[in-house]
């Protein structure tokens, strides 16, 4: 049987990602005898291989596996594919159907859409079809029924030892085009899932729908094995590890970057929270190469940051991490959300002083997230407990899925007005740092401004690479942090 995938990247906040669920996917199925293809779409014109492709590989199945912001490609691929041919399976998957499944049925080319974790699902599908049996009973997967309602059959176990699947396969997309256009950074996930209960994430929802152990990790030594294959594959200069918490599990976290340091040079980014750090982590962190770690403040508000996005962190712990990570040579990469539900722009100046206090000293750059601190406006995400919140205030204007993701408020709220966010969100940065660089603090309002960004959005994704390189370069040049140039060499063995 012959499968085609088709993902995207054309309208992620990120220039390059690499589909890591359409990579977990082809690698199991192939391990299963079915023959795999492949369609990633980096820009709008790869859209147009569709066809040629379909005629070329004559899949018996496509499927099409999304995140939200890249799911309005879902009705145009599934409307290609059954023009091609009428009786092709057309399936949906992805973040953004496990989350809201119904949505992918409201589609009319979509036959079926998977709303658990693939691996189980889609092989029994598959093999339900090879067999002619009956696909409407696959446990994991929606349907319509005869009236055209949408049918969700019992979702499987999340599986427990990530260990029974295959390393992904990094053929789904052109990888060293990611790489290149992420300026020689590698994005890489070791886990699945995340303990934590944030509001205003997709996380807690599969967590809450779903049955068994959510949070997992891979063993470590098969985490090592799989960086050593990559390292002689790709070349890349530095590793961001983009699970949500890379540190939730401390002994985990101590082994693997012991292990880590004795074998790689590459200098690591991770993401982490401010109460699963301390200074045994940390130092870790330092020894094993680690140069940024990217923590969530979301709001400088404590009443918003922990009432409303369950947040459970103090600002007492976020400055004493702040603290600990400097004195280790590692830059904190801070996150911050504007237009939360119920926030107000006197709420928000709380976020901005949190932040001034953090770069008072220096302006934050890094070759994985740009000039920092980081801001987005808030999005509300299907079935989270924020989207059902907005939907109950009526504030929601516009579909989330459809918008410009992270960069403009969907919201409709009398305290915060969408324009008062969006100007903001645009001037954010520029607020931090004006008092202590006010030279600097005027060049980071340019860079932010509405015209510059929508050139950076349509430059190819191939550009971006370049683009990012020379803003590095001159960065490093006109702007240095005393006593340590951002990392821009590739790491001995790289190449091997």
């Amino acid at each position: 049987m012959r499968i085609l995938f088709v993902s995207s990247n054309l309208y992620a906040q990120f220039p390059a990602t690499f589909p890591n669920g359409v990579g977990a996917l082809s690698a199991w199925l192939k391990q299963h005898g079915f023959e795999i293809s492949t369609l990633h779409l980096f820009e709008q014109r790869d859209l147009r291989r569709l066809r040629p492709l379909l005629e070329e590989v004559q899949p018996d199945v496509v499927a099409i596996s999304v995140v939200t912001c890249e799911a309005r490609i879902v009705g145009p691929v599934s409307k290609i594919a059954k023009q091609w041919n009428p009786q092709v399976t057309v399936l949906a998957g992805g973040i953004h159907f496990i989350i809201d499944p119904e949505s992918a049925l409201e589609i009319p080319e979509i036959d079926a859409v998977c709303y658990s974790e693939g691996e189980t699902s889609v092989l029994e599908y598959l093999q339900r079809m090879q067999r002619g049996d009956d696909v409407t009973k696959t446990p994991g997967f929606a349907f319509r029924d005869q009236d055209g309602h949408a049918v969700k059959n019992q979702r499987i176990e999340f599986i427990r030892d990530l260990e029974t699947l295959p390393t992904p396969d990094w053929e789904v997309a052109d990888l060293q085009r990611v790489i290149d256009a992420n300026n020689g950074v590698i994005n890489l996930l070791l886990s699945r899932g995340c303990p934590w209960k944030c509001a205003f994430c997709g996380n807690e929802y599969i967590r809450r729908q779903g049955t068994g152990l959510y949070a997992r990790i891979l063993n470590v030594d098969r985490a090592i094995a799989m960086l050593e294959d990559l390292a002689s594959r790709y070349r890349f200069r530095e590793i961001v590890f983009r699970d949500d918490t890379f540190t939730w599990n401390k002994e985990w976290a101590l082994d693997f970057l012991e292990k880590y340091r004795k074998r790689f040079t590459f200098p690591i980014h991770i993401f982490s929270r401010v109460d699963t750090l301390d200074d045994e982590l940390v130092d870790a962190l330092k020894r094993a190469g680690c140069t940024v770690v990217f923590l969530g403040l979301d709001s400088g508000n404590e009443y918003i940051r922990n009432k409303i996005l369950n947040k459970e962190q103090g600002s007492e712990e976020l400055d004493t991490t702040v603290e600990q990570l400097e004195r280790a040579g590692i830059t904190p990469v801070i996150s911050n959300i504007v237009g939360l539900p119920y926030e107000t722009p006197e709420m928000f100046k709380d976020t901005i002083e949190a932040n001034k206090r953090i770069y008072k000293k220096r302006i934050g750059f890094t070759s994985s997230f740009g000039i920092v601190p980081k801001i987005w406006v808030f999005t509300p995400w299907p079935k989270t407990d924020l989207h059902t919140l907005c939907e109950k205030e009526g504030w929601i204007s516009e579909d989330p899925s459809r918008a410009r993701v992270y960069r403009q408020s969907v919201l409709s709220m009398p305290q915060f007005s969408p324009k008062e966010i969006n100007r903001e969100f645009r001037l954010f940065r520029y607020k931090v740092y004006k008092d202590s660089f006010p030279i600097r603090a005027l060049m980071i309002r340019m860079y932010d401004s509405r015209p510059v960004q929508a050139i950076f959005e349509r430059l190819p994704v191939n550009a971006m690479g370049v683009v990012r390189q020379t803003l590095l370069h001159a960065w490093n040049k006109f702007v240095p942090r005393p006593g340590k140039r951002v990392s821009n060499a590739i790491a001995p063995g790289s190449e091997s």
